[in-house]
Formats: C-alpha cells, sequence, structure tokens
C-alpha cells in the first residue's frame, strides 16, 4: 500500500503501553517518524529503535491539559491513541486538535459514550440485531438480588467503563453483599475514580459449549477498511480461577457469522479509528454468538492483527491524513499470537494453573517454544527481531511477574487450589 515515503510524524500516546509498542514498531517499519509520548522516561516504548523524538508528560492522558501540553510540545502529526480514557479525552479535543494542525481519526465522543459505557453498548447492539449478555445497572445488593431473578446466578458484576478483566464472579445469593462491597471499592479506587464507573450484573456465559474470538480493525464512517480475526484458545486466569481478559494464545481464522455482526454494529453507530471487539460463539450451535466487549481504541494484541498481515496502522495514518490507499489485502489465517515477554506469560500461567497435568504444561510451554523459533511467521509480545530493545526492557517486569506467581503459588509450601472454572465476562 505505501507508496513513496511518510514524511509526516506519527505521535504514540502513552508509549508505555503495550498496544502502542508495536504500533512504534510497526510505525518504524514503514518509515514513519515516530514521537513518543509517556508519563515515564523509562517507558518501554522509549526504547525503541525506531523512536525520533521522547517526551515525557506527566499529566495523565485522560485529562484535558495532557492535549494542552501535548500540542505544545510535540510538532504536529498523526495522533495514535491509547486506553479508553485516552481515546475519550483526543475525541473531546478533536476539534481543537485539527486546528492545531493535528490529524486524527477517533469517533465522535456521542459514539464512545454508546460504546464504552456497557450498558449502553448492550443496547446500542440490540438495536442492529447483535445478541449480547443481558445486563442490569445496579446500585445496592438488593438490586443485585433482583437483576439475579433475570440472569440467573452465577452472574458477573463488573464496571460500566472498566477494562474488560475489571469484574467479579457472583456465584450465589450468599455471595452478594461481599462482592458488591469489593467491587465499589475497587471502581472508586483512586486508580479507577476518575472514570465514574458505575456497577452492573451481567449474564454468564459458561465456556463448557464456546469458542471466544477477538476483532481487530480499522474503520472510516461506518466501513471496515482493515480487519483480522481470530480465536482466543488461551486466556490469564485470576486467582480465584476465573478466567481473565489477557490474551495468552491464539489463532488467525475466518468467522463469516461474527464478520457479519461486527459490519451490522460499526455501520449502525458510523464508529471511526482502531476497534477491538470481542466474542463467544457456541460449538454445538454456532448460531448464538454474543458481543461481550468494545474497545474503541488499539487492542492490547494489536500486534497479532499487524502480524497477519492487517496493515491497520499504515491504514489508519493514511486515514488521518485524508490519504488514498488500495484495498487491503486479506488477514492470513493460522497466525499465532503468544505472550511470552510480557508480564502475566503464557508459560507463566501453565505453570501456575492446578488444573493442569504436568504432560499438559509441557505441552503449553514446547507450543511457547515453537513460537520463538517460528517467531517471522506468527506474533510475540514483545518481540520484533530489528528492535530487540523493547524486549530486553520487558524482561525486568517479566522477571518480578514470574517471583510474584511463585509466591502466589507456594505461599506455605502448598499449591494453590483453583476454586472454580472461568466463563465470559
Amino acid at each position: 500500500m505505501k507508496s513513496g515515503s511518510y514524511t509526516v510524524p506519527a505521535i504514540v500516546c502513552d508509549a508505555d503501553k503495550l498496544s502502542q509498542v508495536a504500533i512504534i514498531q510497526n510505525l518504524g517499519h514503514l518509515g514513519v517518524p515516530v514521537t513518543a509520548v509517556a508519563a515515564n522516561p523509562s517507558a518501554i516504548g522509549f526504547a525503541s529503535r525506531y523512536v525520533n523524538t521522547r517526551i515525557v508528560l506527566e499529566e495523565p492522558s485522560y485529562r484535558a491539559a495532557y492535549v494542552r501540553q501535548l500540542m505544545e510540545k510535540a510538532s504536529p502529526g498523526v495522533l495514535f491513541y491509547s486506553n479508553d480514557a485516552n481515546t475519550e479525552n483526543i475525541a473531546r479535543h478533536r476539534d481543537e486538535l485539527l486546528a492545531n494542525g493535528f490529524s486524527v481519526l477517533v469517533a465522535a465522543t456521542a459514539v464512545l459514550d454508546k460504546v464504552i459505557q456497557k450498558d449502553r453498548l448492550y443496547q446500542t447492539a440490540a438495536e442492529c440485531h447483535v445478541a449480547v449478555p443481558r445486563s442490569i445497572v445496579v446500585e445496592s445488593a438488593a438490586q443485585l438480588l433482583e437483576a439475579a431473578r433475570d440472569t440467573g446466578f452465577p452472574l458477573i458484576l463488573k464496571s460500566t467503563n472498566l477494562a474488560g478483566g475489571v469484574y467479579r464472579f457472583v456465584a450465589s445469593a450468599d455471595e452478594v453483599g461481599g462482592v458488591l462491597h469489593e467491587m465499589e471499592r475497587v471502581i472508586g479506587s483512586e486508580e479507577y475514580r476518575h472514570r465514574d464507573a458505575r456497577l452492573i450484573a451481567q449474564e454468564w456465559i459458561g465456556q463448557e459449549d464456546v469458542e471466544l474470538w477477538n476483532f481487530n480493525a480499522c474503520v472510516c464512517a461506518g466501513k471496515i477498511a482493515a480487519y483480522s480475526m481470530g480465536r482466543r484458545i488461551r486466556s490469564n486466569r485470576k486467582p480465584d480461577g476465573s478466567i481473565g481478559s489477557t490474551l495468552l494464545y491464539g489463532r488467525t481464522a475466518h468467522n463469516e457469522r461474527i464478520l457479519a455482526a461486527n459490519c451490522r454494529l460499526l455501520e449502525h453507530i458510523r464508529f471511526d479509528g482502531i476497534v477491538e471487539t470481542e466474542w463467544s460463539q457456541s460449538i454445538s450451535r454456532p448460531e448464538r454468538i454474543h458481543l461481550y466487549d468494545f474497545n474503541p481504541r488499539p487492542s492490547g494484541n494489536i500486534r497479532w492483527a499487524l502480524k497477519s498481515g492487517a496493515p491497520l496502522v499504515e491504514v489508519y495514518y493514511r486515514l488521518a491524513l485524508g490519504l488514498p490507499f488500495a484495498p487491503t489485502p486479506a488477514m492470513r489465517t493460522g497466525v499465532r499470537y503468544y505472550k511470552i515477554f510480557w508480564k502475566d506469560t503464557d508459560f507463566q500461567e501453565a505453570l501456575s494453573n492446578p488444573c493442569l497435568s504436568r504432560g499438559q504444561k509441557a505441552a503449553i510451554l514446547a507450543v511457547d517454544l515453537w513460537g520463538l523459533i517460528a517467531s517471522r511467521g506468527h506474533a510475540i509480545d514483545i518481540f520484533d527481531p530489528w528492535d530487540l530493545a523493547p524486549t530486553a526492557c520487558a524482561m525486568k517486569p517479566l522477571l518480578a511477574s514470574v517471583r510474584r506467581k511463585m509466591r502466589w503459588l507456594f505461599p506455605d509450601g502448598a499449591p494453590h487450589p483453583d476454586r472454580r472454572t472461568g466463563g465470559v465476562a
């Protein structure tokens, strides 16, 4: 797709995040000058050899002052936003950014409200015949018990607008009061207070008969310009045994039903920008699919989509600048994703899962080792053979994570029991 050289710089927000490192490296391969922005001067993205300019902004990226400081310190270019809060902040100041020479492709704030607020997302999805888990906003234990009459137990208690992994499993009515108090404490914590989250009770979709899918795309005015999709084979597990939201191992594949549902939803809301959606599909009844998360920004595993041949970053860059682009190549199927060098990893999860036999753990370790050997054709976070400094930086938090995992595994010399199986949150 690339024609000539790209001279307009790209400005990558929150360069300490997994998604942003992949974006920086992809931009570097395209020859785009990169400005990386982070609050910490030791941000992992700053280590990339593809970064031309490093800007330290201590102001949190969700605040209005962040945008003002960004415009003061960075030369105009194409903005790549990071998490939900940063995306909302960029969207609120879109007109001001454009007036000052910056380029960005981001959904309008009214659209973001429909998809970031999960209670509204599920209503919006239903409008275009996309199935979602039943979800009810709750503010008290009495309301949670009332919601359970509709959803049944077990259920999920989760926030309306935080990351998918911020939830708690409610197995029975006896757990309602304790879990509600815990989630109120979580959403009111210093880390999340600025999001003004509420709580919703959500129907639990068990994993006995489902496959989980990820869909990544670059979208303009509701039309998908480039996409990649794949099946989530392994995700992280929480200390209580429930499934988290971090992808550890996956493989790209086509799924016409999920593609069609994404097309309907994205066109219905006329979405703009990079997006990730997450789905479950029944194995025995494949017509039964559910949307369970919508992330209106780059996914943490965007490296997987890029490795499959979907040029999401380049298409976004060109669309933001108003440049034409040729039809994008189809994604390649069978491309694997391995999370090996960044915090909680596939092999760590395998070693700490007491439900797995030694043979199963050894098989997962062998798969991850093969991924390293065959890395040219697959995606590994964080690993780029042409830019190894971020991988070296990732080793320090990885080793710290391994030590924490070992302390959790053997607090008193005995293995930690796995209390329950996981599901879709």
